[in-house]
């Protein structure tokens, strides 16, 4: 595959930013198999988001010719007290973790940190050098990658989580650092780092946040973009926000019908983002059934008309949220048909 072809598929949505562009094109002229990661936390149940924004790109990345890896964060859960810290049960969701992205990418390698440490010569004497170039006061701009913030009571080990994640980099060997745009400030963190201690120079990619369904909030105009994106995203303990990628046919609608969707508003809509990032990037097209007097079926192929006929009403909330259900059910089928089977199981685990 030539050049422009792998910066095609690197790029392609729901990727937002490469930090940066010129040094991502000469890394792809210059090293045949760069290596790529992306480090999960092992926090409960995995939302959409996680496979359709970060496991496509990890697939994206597999097909340009990237050598993919996924870091099953264990020692990052128990760091952000996730779990409750509890050992025995973050090794059964990390299980689950292993087992899912395996089979949603396939070509990835997928590494454990409780392996990775203990396997990695000198990884405490780079994490400890790493972190004598960072300040308090810079760490605790990065809380925001944990989903923190310096108001929350927090623990010493929540301002090592991010010296972690630039140790990770390096103990993986990584060209390619990987993640959400909520991560941006620790990978410009690991980037400058590695530069002052003349390490390998990492061209970080961020993709796309998949969207809460509530309400966006509002935001101070000089809040800093990072807090902007980590409050918009899917989440998890947001209920009514996310979508548990082994929920059923029913909840997907049920959740959908209740998103936040206000006729004629494309700005930060979440129903219509997820067209935008995750529908017609993988299907290609969304297909609306309408009544004839509505206006009748319609394929959507381009994000554009699509938010210039919900704009000016000429589609109506109800028809774009029953198309949005029918066809993520129908992307995450072959999962739910692999997995759904843990889910009464997996839900108990991670609510005891």
């Amino acid at each position: 595959m030539d050049v422009e072809s792998k910066l095609d598929l690197i790029k392609a949505e729901p990727l937002e930013e490469v930090i940066t562009e010129p040094e991502l094109r000469s890394m792809l002229e210059t090293n045949s198999k760069p290596k790529h990661y992306i480090g999960l936390e092992i926090s409960g149940m995995p939302h959409i988001g996680h496979l359709l924004f970060g496991g496509k790109k990890v697939n994206d990345f597999a097909k340009a010719g990237i050598e993919t890896q996924i870091l099953l964060a264990d020692w990052h859960t128990i760091a952000n007290n996730k779990l409750g810290g509890d050992w025995e049960k973050i090794k059964e969701v990390a299980k689950f973790y292993r087992d899912l992205f395996g089979f949603f990418c396939p070509r990835a390698k997928i590494i454990l940190g409780s392996d990775l440490y203990p396997q990695t010569k000198g990884y405490w004497e780079k994490l400890i050098q790493i972190s004598r170039r960072t300040t308090m006061a810079r760490a605790t701009r990065m809380l925001v990658i944990e989903g923190r913030s310096e108001k929350d009571s927090l623990h010493v080990s929540q301002y090592i989580y991010p010296i972690m994640q630039t140790a990770d980099i390096w103990a993986l060997d990584v060209d390619l650092p990987h993640a959400g745009m909520d991560q941006r400030r620790v990978h410009v963190f690991a980037k400058e780092t590695f530069k002052e201690m003349k390490m390998k120079n990492i061209v970080p990619l961020h993709h796309h946040l998949m969207p809460s369904l509530t309400e966006p909030p509002r935001f101070d105009a000089e809040a800093p973009k990072e807090e902007q994106v980590a409050a918009l995203k899917m989440s998890k303990s947001k209920p009514g926000s996310f979508i548990s990628v082994l929920a059923t046919k029913s909840e997907i609608s049920d959740t959908v019908n209740k998103a936040w969707c206000p006729a004629g508003v494309v700005e930060n809509n979440p129903v219509l983002l997820l067209s935008k990032y995750v529908i017609l990037p993988i299907s290609g097209a969304l297909h609306v059934e309408r009544k004839s007097e509505h206006g009748g079926d319609i394929d959507y192929t381009a994000y554009e008309q699509l938010a210039a006929d919900f704009q000016s009403k000429q589609l109506h909330p109800v028809d774009l949220k029953s198309a949005t259900s029918a066809a993520l059910a129908g992307r995450r089928k072959p999962i739910t048909d692999k997995f759904g089977a843990q889910r009464v199981a997996m839900s108990k685990l991670l609510s005891s």
